[in-house]
Order: C-alpha cells, then sequence, then structure tokens
C-alpha cells in the first residue's frame, strides 16, 4: 500500500479507488511492463500535459491511480495490440474527452446523441482515418464493456471481472477498489488465502455468511488469473 506521504502532490480522491499497477495487471490480466510504461509516458507525460492533469499517484516506485484510469487501460491495451498508434489513439481520446466531457472517455458508456454512438462513432472514424487499421472494434471492446456497470452520468461506476453473473467486484467504494464480494465489504483475498491455507469452502461460508458460489468466484477469479 502507498504511504500517506506520496499522496501530497495528487492525493487519491475518497471513493475513486487506489490501484497500484500491480493491482491494474492482475485485476485485468495485463503484463506489468507495458502497463507501467502506459501509467508514466501515455496517461501522465501525454494525456496529463494536454489536459493539464495528472492521472497518477504516488511516488515512481508506488505509482497507482483510481478506478476510471484502470477501465481505460484495457480499451488502451487492445487497441494497441490490434497495431493502432499511441498517438492515434492519444488522438482519440482528447476528441472524444470534449465530445462526451470528461477525463476518462474510454470510462464512459456508449452514448447516443442524435441517433449516433458518439464513444464508438468517433473513436472507429478516427483509429480508420489513415486507412491502415481494419478491424470491428465493438466486437473487441463490447464483451469487456458487459461487465462494467455505470453511474447515471454513464461513467463506469463498478467492474465486475468475471461478469456480472458472479459475485466478485471491483467496486472504488469498498476497499478502495480491491476485488469484494457483491454485497459485502469482504475482499476476495482474505478468503482466498484462507482457502489456499487448508479451510474448506462450506467453512469459510459459515465464517463469513457466505453461499457456496460466492466462494467458488473468488476461487475461479484467481485460477483465471494463474491459467
Amino acid at each position: 500500500m502507498i504511504s500517506e506521504k506520496t499522496y501530497k502532490s495528487n492525493p487519491p480522491k475518497i471513493g475513486e479507488g487506489i490501484f497500484l499497477i500491480r493491482d491494474i495487471c492482475e485485476i485485468l490480466v495485463l503484463p506489468y511492463p507495458r502497463v507501467r510504461h502506459w501509467v508514466i509516458e501515455f496517461w501522465d507525460n501525454r494525456l496529463g500535459k494536454a489536459y493539464g492533469n495528472k492521472y497518477s499517484f504516488g511516488d515512481n516506485n508506488n505509482r497507482a491511480v483510481n478506478f476510471y484510469s484502470l477501465i481505460e487501460f484495457y480499451t488502451f491495451y487492445h487497441l494497441r495490440q490490434k497495431g493502432v498508434s499511441a498517438q492515434r489513439i492519444q488522438k482519440a481520446h482528447k476528441v472524444i474527452s470534449k465530445e462526451v466531457d470528461t477525463l476518462y472517455p474510454f470510462a464512459k458508456a456508449g452514448i447516443s446523441t442524435d441517433g449516433k454512438e458518439i464513444w464508438y462513432d468517433h473513436l472507429e472514424n478516427l483509429i480508420k482515418a489513415d486507412g491502415s487499421t481494419q478491424f470491428d472494434f465493438k466486437q473487441i471492446i463490447e464483451p469487456f464493456l458487459l461487465k462494467i456497470e455505470y453511474d447515471k452520468d454513464l461513467l463506469a461506476e463498478k467492474y465486475y471481472p468475471l461478469g456480472k453473473t458472479h459475485s466478485v467486484v471491483v467496486d472504488p467504494k469498498h476497499q478502495f477498489g480491491q476485488p469484494t464480494i457483491q454485497g459485502t465489504n469482504i475482499k476476495i483475498e482474505t478468503l482466498y488465502r484462507l482457502f489456499k491455507g487448508g479451510e474448506t469452502k462450506d467453512n469459510l461460508c459459515v465464517l463469513y455468511e457466505l453461499k457456496k458460489s460466492q466462494v467458488s468466484d473468488v476461487i475461479l477469479y484467481y485460477e483465471n488469473r494463474r491459467a
């Protein structure tokens, strides 16, 4: 956990979560070196300077971001995997940010104005502007978006790593965003450590007043990330 003194230059806001780079990598199943590079070089040095805003907080050895940046990293990762340049993604980010009035446009739901989905429309058009990138972005990103719950302003509010039919949730209003059991304040890491230490599912259900399906979801979460 980041020490309190590292918050001075850009303190995190209550309710927006605190995600170290290793947290981002585990939750989104992304490679550590790339995520660290994106946080420093892309979000802070490029977008941060463009918007007059620093996205991360903490010192160089303990960089962390809020929940909205965590959600944005997934979109960025898959665009880069498809060969879209960082410069083109940055351009798309700036345009959509202005259009939907948020510093976190990739954490915004696809919204409609005059019958058009602004988020998708701008992103696909900007990325394909040079004619070199041909792929169906909706097909790539929609499965991820279905794991997100949005607030009244259509900004990401919760993320369900296993999907909304499962009980593991990343909610910045609980445990600083560390994965918990939906409807509780129980960190799934605590449950998993007890399970790996020899506690049975039945015992965990009794100790924490949980259903067996909830405990099974915790185990599934960690198994998926170690596969």
